[in-house]
């Protein structure tokens, strides 16, 4: 089976950064319960939420890039993940990571926590609104037949993405969407903690 992970939201818990740059980047400071708030909303939402244009929010999508590369090492990934993937390497599975975060944030994170060789291929860089494209390019490239792969991702945007490709999807509830919009586009299942990952492949 080949695997397609989303990064941020899914392996990386890059929440609380990614609120603080937005946060800064509007001129205000949110405290603890304020940010929490804040969970379960996109970022095009969350902007909107901060009174963020949406011309600014793309303009602040490159920068947000570019100035996350030193944060990488201090970003943790969710826990149970790292378990997660080593198990599904382990159990034959080819792993690609396809994310809208560059490759080169995405690598260094992955040789930060040692995970690095358990992907084949980074897929960095994937524009917002460009993950459809993006995941047949990646199925093309890696001749991959599309009924013998599976997205695992937070954000509606994704699943949607996937869903329009006929792509099957495990939804993961610790990341940028609420769980509800999820389901509604048709995942095979909502993974609560990470372990819930591999009891959803395990019956493809």
């Amino acid at each position: 089976m080949t695997i397609i992970f989303d990064f941020d939201g899914t392996i990386a818990n890059s929440f609380d950064y990614l609120v603080t740059f937005m946060s800064r980047e509007a001129g205000r400071k949110l405290n603890k319960d304020e940010k929490g708030a804040l969970h379960g909303l996109s970022m095009g939402r969350i902007g909107r939420h901060l009174g963020i244009s949406w011309p600014r929010l793309m303009l602040l999508f490159f920068k947000g890039r570019r100035q996350m590369n030193p944060a990488m090492r201090r970003i943790e990934p969710f826990e149970g993940m790292p378990e997660v993937v080593r198990a599904l390497h382990k159990g034959g599975h080819q792993l690609f990571i396809l994310s809208t975060n560059t490759t080169r944030n995405v690598s260094k994170f992955l040789r930060h926590h040692e995970l690095e060789k358990y992907f084949a291929e980074i897929y960095g860089g994937v524009g917002m609104f460009g993950k459809a494209p993006a995941l047949r390019r990646l199925l093309r490239e890696q001749q991959v037949e599309v009924r013998k792969a599976v997205y695992v991702g937070d954000e509606l945007r994704d699943a949607m993405a996937a869903r329009s490709i006929g792509l099957r999807i495990v939804a993961v509830s610790w990341g940028f969407a609420r769980p509800t919009d999820l389901k509604a586009q048709g995942a095979l299942g909502l993974a609560k903690k990470p372990a819930d990952i591999l009891r959803l492949i395990a019956k493809l």
